[in-house]
């Protein structure tokens, strides 16, 4: 489990179109990439486990945080939702806010208006020197000016999403379980679990050591 969040089932093919909208979202490009340790340095596992009792849309995109740090990221088909399905990733040992946002949409072509920058050029009067005196001469000068138009362009549509969050204190060597259930729009929760190994070779599942906030 060198890589973040390997994938344990489902088929994770995604339209690129999809995943570029999405990002808007989500805001993908302004979140910060967590880096996992390796399997060499200490470490605890944390498995996500995603159910969904409703859906809708064309495509899902699924967020995991841990302390604003984007540990996964990733656009799969909203049929994918149909079944429980769970990856893993390593965690540094310590606490930390974990957060799951889950969004299915689809895609429509529409017009939109946006605004864009265009140079523009201007003759201006610049002074330079010329002997013993001060001459001056015409100049071109470039700037950029604000301008507006209809634009066709993809346009996510959103048909709901939801975020929940939890804070706990990972141990080396401990698995934990993540459990994120969506019942609707604006309606899911975040379970954490810790897996305890029994003699048999199964687990027990239980509740995490919620960690305080971190004073401001």
């Amino acid at each position: 489990m060198s890589q973040p969040l390997s994938t344990e089932g489902a088929c994770r093919m995604a339209l690129s179109l999809s995943f570029a909208v999405t990002a808007l979202t989500l805001g993908a490009g302004c979140v910060p990439e967590y880096h996992p340790p390796t399997p060499e340095e200490p470490h605890a596992i944390v498995k996500i486990r995603r159910t969904y009792d409703a859906g809708g849309g064309t495509s899902l995109h699924e967020r995991l945080l841990v302390d604003d740090h984007s540990a996964y990221d990733n656009t799969v088909p909203a049929a994918v939702a149909a079944t429980a399905h769970i990856d893993s990733t390593l965690v540094w040992p310590t606490q930390a806010q974990y957060a799951f946002t889950s969004a299915f949409f689809h895609v429509e072509v529409r017009q939109v208006f946006e605004t864009y920058y265009e140079q523009v050029s201007s003759q201006e009067s610049e002074s330079y020197s010329c002997g013993t005196s001060m001459c001056s001469r015409m100049v071109t000068r470039y700037h950029s000016e604000p301008r507006q138009r209809w634009v066709t362009k993809p346009v996510e549509v959103s048909d709901g999403s939801c975020n929940a969050s939890t804070r706990f204190s990972a141990m080396t060597n401990h698995v934990y379980l993540l459990q994120y259930s969506y019942q609707d729009a604006n309606t899911c929760t975040l379970s954490c679990f810790e897996q305890v190994p029994q003699s048999d070779g199964t687990f027990e599942n239980r509740p995490c050591l919620v960690a305080a906030l971190p004073p401001q």
